[in-house]
Formats: structure tokens, C-alpha cells, sequence
């Protein structure tokens, strides 16, 4: 045979009022609770029921602002949070997307169908850009992979002049 209800549901009661207890202790700050009793239709109230109602009242004595400021901070904090991640995959993407035409616009060198010189200067600055960074990546691989050999970028400066 189990607990009876109303054991369960004063021990209940008991664990919140501890955890209250503890709450405005470690974070220095006032709190109440509130419990209706349905068996004889009363509140019952902690600290007190005055020193509850008396919290309420402050409470809502503020004005709408600030009764609802740590709501709002919350919602603006979970929004901001999920904008930024937002924010880094839209970035990216566009990474991606940049890698891509750059990636197309070498095949279309090597193929012929387009010529370095046809390139407007924009392009010109993004391929140089985006050569450089793969060089640089494909360096560092290569000397984690053969770490004796000679770096890569180094003898790409000895050999364009740098």
C-alpha cells in the first residue's frame, strides 16, 4: 500500500518551502509561496500568509515594465541567442557560396572559357585571395602529414620573388 495522498502532498509542499528557503539565502532576495488547500478551501502561506500577501502587493505596485523586465530579458536573450546562430550559418553560407564561384571561375580558366585578362578586377582580388587561402590551408596539411619537408608557401615566395 502506497503513502497516502495527503503525506505525499505535505511533503511536497515541505521540499518547496526548503527550496524557497534556500533561493532567498543564496540569492539574497525575497519570496513567498502560496498553497490552497482544497480540502478546507484556505491558503496557506510562507513565510506567512501576511508576508506573502505584502510581497504580492509590492510586486504588483511596480509598474508593467518592470514587473515584466525578466521576462522580456529572457525572451530577448533566447531570440538574440538563436539570431546569432543564425547570423554564423548564414555567414557560412556564404563562405560556401564565395568558395564555390571561385572554385567555377578557376575550372573556367583551365578550360578556356575564360581568360585572366577578360577579369574585372573584383575577380581579379577574390582569386588572389582565395588561391591564397588554399595554398595556406594546403600547407599547413602538408606539414602536419611530412613535417621535414619545406613548407609550401615558402617556396612560393622564393620562387615568385617575395
Amino acid at each position: 500500500m502506497g503513502i497516502p495522498k495527503v503525506k505525499l502532498a505535505w511533503r511536497r509542499m515541505k521540499e518547496l518551502i526548503q527550496m524557497a528557503e534556500e533561493l532567498t539565502i543564496v540569492c539574497d532576495t525575497s519570496a513567498c509561496l502560496v498553497f490552497y488547500n482544497r480540502n478546507n478551501g484556505k491558503l496557506v502561506g510562507w513565510p506567512s500568509l501576511e508576508e506573502a500577501q505584502s510581497l504580492i502587493d509590492c510586486y504588483n505596485a511596480l509598474p508593467e515594465t518592470e514587473r515584466n523586465m525578466n521576462a522580456d530579458d529572457e525572451e530577448s536573450s533566447f531570440i538574440k541567442t538563436i539570431t546569432k546562430e543564425i547570423e554564423k550559418k548564414l555567414e557560412l553560407s556564404r563562405k560556401a557560396v564565395e568558395e564555390l564561384k571561385m572554385d567555377n571561375l578557376m575550372l573556367q580558366i583551365k578550360n578556356g572559357s575564360r581568360m585572366i585578362a577578360d577579369l574585372s578586377q573584383t575577380e581579379i582580388e577574390k582569386l588572389k585571395s582565395y588561391a591564397s587561402k588554399k595554398i595556406a590551408y594546403y600547407d599547413r596539411e602538408l606539414r602536419k602529414q611530412h613535417p621535414n619537408t619545406v613548407a609550401m608557401s615558402h617556396f612560393l615566395r622564393m620562387t615568385m620573388g617575395r
